[in-house]
């Protein structure tokens, strides 16, 4: 499913979201064989020392001093979970390259360091896909000092979770899953991890938001935590005050304070079994390209903002044409799942199994339907367009553009089909278009006209009441959305 939205772009903007930085990268000799403590370099030089007196001192204090009323306990949530809580470290060797001057000339190998957590007593372990990924060797080390290698079982890139296993010398002490989904906003939570080699550092925090869309893929759906989450935290767990993980840390915003991102674990529970048995992930696909329906969409279709999902283009053969949904659709609930944004849905669809049965709610020309969708298996490879363009030569001043038809040759440039659609040539500056039309565009339908020539255009457009927002279906980039303008 192909999404048409400039959420991600605007975040991307925003803020540097820091996701391999997790992760330390360094020289061999500047790691440490077991500990994973950093030697070197800036990281030391950046935490301030303190003398074995002054933290003996501090740790008398700690131990006599009462709890302050109201904040949590942490230290018991730290005790009971340490030994579940495993450093990582990943391992890519040297790789010859060539050298301009000097030819043929061996790299050095890079070490990263990460966090994970043991899932079964069999010895799985769950991290981030970015701390393992590429690498040639995984050891895993355990709270005791004990490391083995481990063998990487399963990767999902998309929502940055790995799954690895070792064969320890005995059953292992596995975390308990919690849930995300009853999460609450100022809820305490605790990191546990190796920021920057820093064996089992424990930091607290609560979580500042939910739900999050930091432009990392389509499934964004991130914990927002103030809890202290640096480099080398990087796979490790995120707990409640009952000691049960809610979330895996994956990334922080870079230069950012208090500023860090956990996958949720109700997602994680649902890929875990299929990491475990297949070794990737499997997701649902239906085959539309889908938009969020903004006000002024949302009033040209008669409905209110947030109603739910615009379909602005469907696959040819794909789950959706065959169930019958069209563009200009809107998807109100999939597979008995509330679809009120494009999260929602991509969410509802890719957590369907293929080849179940699904009903999709969609009100189309102001009705409520019921469709039933047989969803397939996402591909791996991008998504194929959906609908394209058209003949004829002229412009239309009342919507501010200057159209052509779609000859043969324009048509196979920009994968359309010849005979559909006008061509956008020009956009006059400060006319109603500017504001969402550009050169390159295909414009398919004005309303409930379909237009195929810049003639059909003009009396589509003659027939709009101006006051109203007119509702255009456009074809931009090998696939098609939807857009409102208001002429006056």
């Amino acid at each position: 499913m192909d999404v048409s939205t400039k959420t991600n772009s605007r975040i991307s903007k925003r803020i540097k979201i820091t996701f391999a930085a997790l992760v330390t990268f360094l020289a061999l000799p500047l790691v440490s064989a077991v500990g994973g403590s950093v030697v070197g370099g800036q990281a030391n030089s950046a935490l301030p020392v303190v003398s074995q007196a002054q933290a003996e001192t501090g740790a008398k204090k700690t131990q006599t001093s009462p709890q302050v009323a109201g904040l949590p306990n942490v230290s018991n949530v730290f005790e009971k979970q340490k030994e579940k809580v495993v450093a990582i470290k990943a391992e890519t060797k040297a790789k010859a390259g060539k050298h301009p001057f000097m030819g043929q000339m061996p790299s050095r190998p890079q070490m990263g360091q990460g966090s994970g957590f043991i899932v079964d007593e069999d010895g799985y372990v769950l991290t981030n896909n970015h701390v393992v990924a590429d690498a040639d060797t995984v050891t895993v080390i355990l709270h005791n000092g004990d490391s083995y290698p481990a063998k990487v079982v399963g990767t999902d890139e998309k929502t940055d979770i790995a799954l690895v296993k070792i064969k320890a010398k005995t059953k292992l002490p596995a975390v308990e899953l919690g849930t995300s989904s009853d999460l609450k906003v100022g809820q305490w939570v605790v990191a546990i991890g190796n920021p920057f080699g820093l064996d089992y550092s424990v930091t607290a925090g609560i979580v500042s938001a939910k739900g999050r869309n930091i432009g990392h893929g389509p499934y964004d759906n991130f914990i927002q935590t103030d809890a202290s989450i640096n480099p080398g935290n990087s796979g490790g767990p995120l707990f409640n005050m009952n000691g049960e993980v809610i979330g895996v840390n994956t990334a922080i915003i870079r230069g950012g304070q208090g500023i860090g991102f956990a996958v949720p674990i109700d997602m994680v529970k649902q890929i875990v079994p299929q990491l475990r048995d297949n070794g990737y992930v499997s997701r649902g696909y239906i085959g539309t390209g889908i938009q969020e329906l903004d006000d002024e969409l949302a009033e040209s279709f008669g409905v209110k903002e947030g109603t739910g999902v615009l379909i602005g283009s469907v696959e040819d053969g794909g789950p959706a044409a065959k169930a019958g949904i069209r563009p200009g659709d809107i998807v109100t609930h999939f597979n008995g799942k509330r679809t009120k944004d494009v999260k929602s849905l991509l969410l509802a669809v890719a957590g369907t199994k293929p080849g179940e049965k699904a009903s999709a709610k969609v009100i189309r020309d102001g009705k409520k339907r019921s469709l039933n969708v047989t969803v397939a298996e996402r591909p791996d490879a991008s998504r194929p367009e959906a609908v394209p363009a058209s003949d004829d030569d002229a412009g239309d001043a009342k919507l501010g553009v200057a159209v052509s038809g779609v000859d043969a040759q324009t048509a196979e440039r920009l994968g359309a089909k010849a005979g559909k659609g006008v061509l956008v040539q020009q956009v006059v500056p400060d006319s109603p278009a500017a504001r969402v039309l550009r050169p390159g565009d295909i414009i398919m339908q004005v309303g409930k006209y379909k237009v195929n020539s810049p003639k059909r255009l003009k009396k589509a457009l003659s027939k709009h009441d101006d006051g109203k927002p007119l509702r255009l279906l456009v074809m931009r980039d090998g696939r098609t959305i939807f857009l409102a303008v208001k002429l006056k």
